[in-house]
């Protein structure tokens, strides 16, 4: 039943409050009645008038209710799934268990619906009375049945076990049906519950021209992830047009046929249909680490490996058209206790590089999906993915940040006295450095500010800043030659520790 009531319900008390309400106001000039006291008249009569409303309420409800297939019960159902060409089953009918089975432990959990049919021969045809799911890791569910007709005098009486054999619309994954007990005749009509599951079922069977029932059609093949593109969702489409992405790796030629034809045959008339593959888009992930203590080369190969299964597993669950976020890689490789730090390697700008295999060779799609923030978007019909053999993660994993060395560099003009100089820097400008590195930032205009104090502007010929990153030998200088506009926040990650060297 839907959630918004095209009436308000309202109860006995409710109604008289209101009506004692309106009568006590004296609007459109109507005698003022304020004698609400318990067994008044006027108490009495505005108690006798709510009670008829308050049951109106309650039969304008329940007529409500009866109308819709999830509220219905009893009579009112029956005459609801009348209007699908349904009847409630009476007693009569077998009933007991059947079980869905394959040989090996399946891959990943397989649904089977209320409806499924089974059958055997010589026997009565029986539908599953409940969903059920083969979960992953088994071999084998029990499902209860109930047979599509009663018995009557004169026909089968029971289905003996190992009969029903089986499955008229068979489901992918299930290899085997059979029931390992007699089917007996049950001794009760169906429940309200079991018919409006049957109706359920009965209406997806029968719904055609939707995108459950292409992506359902699809799914019979054994396919499992599959997306419908519609317009406006996939510009590249027409009002008028869909297409079907199917996500599965490994997908033969003739697959791809009988999933157009399966398509065909629950398209909706005048609608132009296309199907395909998804494209696979393959990422590399480099990143250098920082650990919080120095570990030995077992204890980081293990925190590696632990981190390359953390990023498969979480690549493996990625759709078709999902984007993957930089700051997600980041977090996945900053959930370890052990490391505390994590920035782009050398000679890269961010921690992901998208690929396509072209004639079986990885090429770089940096600048079609790559995105200004490091993250990378591929579209509705592409599927992102990691490919080991090929594009290994490459993590590399440093101890405690090294050292970050900071070089200050002051040319006086001829004859001036530098003594002094070099002592002032490191206790002025010096302390500001160690500050910035606790920062992880170098700025150089607060850098520039404190040295005039020392040494103004028009007492120097050139002022030189360096710094060194011990790591990798990243180098960044800032001086007076750079341009106003290019002065500003000098990024160094990882800066901790940092012991300053003054030349003057």
């Amino acid at each position: 039943m839907p959630s918004d009531q095209p009436f308000r319900k309202r109860g006995f008390a409710e109604i008289v409050d209101g009506l004692l309400e309106d009568a006590a106001s004296g609007r459109g000039g109507r005698t003022v009645l304020t004698d609400a006291a318990g067994g008044s008249v006027v108490r009495t009569l505005m108690e006798v008038y709510a009670r008829e409303m308050a049951v109106c309420y309650e039969q304008l409800e329940l007529v409500y209710r009866s109308a819709y297939l999830d509220t219905a019960s009893g009579a009112a159902l029956n005459y609801v799934v009348a209007l699908t060409g349904l009847q409630r089953r009476p007693p009569g009918h077998l009933e007991g268990q059947v079980t869905f089975s394959r040989g090996q432990p399946a891959p990943q959990d397989i649904h089977i619906p209320a409806g499924t049919l089974v059958a055997g021969r010589g026997q009565p045809a029986f539908a599953t009375v409940d969903s059920a799911v083969l979960a992953q890791g088994e071999r084998l569910v029990s499902v209860g049945v109930l047979s599509l007709e009663a018995v009557v005098e004169g026909d089968v009486q029971e289905v003996k076990a190992g009969l029903l054999t089986t499955m008229p619309r068979p489901i992918a994954g299930i290899e085997q049906v059979a029931n390992a007990a007699d089917l007996i005749p049950r001794q009760r009509a169906e429940t309200d519950d079991e018919l409006r599951q049957r109706a359920r079922a009965q209406a997806r069977s029968t719904n055609t021209g939707t995108v459950a029932a292409i992506e359902q059609a699809v799914r019979l093949l054994g396919i499992e992830e599959v997306r419908v593109l519609e317009y406006p969702l996939d510009p590249a489409l027409l009002p008028g047009q869909i297409h079907v992405v199917v996500g599965d790796p490994d997908l033969s030629a003739q697959l791809l046929e009988q999933v157009a034809d399966r398509i065909e045959q629950v398209r909706p008339v005048g609608i132009q249909v296309g199907s395909g593959a998804a494209t696979r888009v393959w990422v590399q992930i480099t990143a250098t680490l920082t650990l919080d203590v120095e570990r030995t080369e077992p204890e980081k190969k293990a925190i590696e490996s632990r981190l390359q299964s953390d990023l498969i597993a979480y690549f493996g669950q990625l759709g078709v058209g999902e984007t993957v976020h930089q700051a997600k890689i980041r977090s996945i490789l900053l959930g370890q206790d052990s490391v505390i730090g994590c920035d782009a390697s050398p000679g890269f700008d961010g921690l992901l590089e998208p690929f396509e295999l072209i004639d079986g060779m990885p090429h770089s799609q940096a600048s079609r999906y790559l995105l200004s923030n490091g993250d990378i978007l591929v579209g509705q019909r592409a599927r992102i993915g990691l490919l080991p053999a090929q594009l290994p993660i490459r993590l590399t994993l440093l101890g405690p940040a090294p050292a970050v060395l900071v070089d200050i560099a002051l040319e006086l003009p001829a004859g001036a006295n530098p003594a002094g100089i070099a002592e002032r820097l490191v206790a002025g400008p010096g302390r500001l450095i160690a500050d910035a590195a606790r920062a992880h930032k170098i700025e150089f205009q607060p850098l520039r500010d404190a040295i005039n104090l020392i040494v103004p502007a028009d007492q120097r010929v050139s002022l030189r800043v360096t710094v060194v990153h011990e790591a990798d030998g990243r180098v960044v200088e800032l001086s007076d030659d750079l341009p106003e506009d290019a002065l500003g926040d000098r990024e160094l990650p990882r800066l901790r520790n940092t012991p300053v060297t003054v030349k003057p």
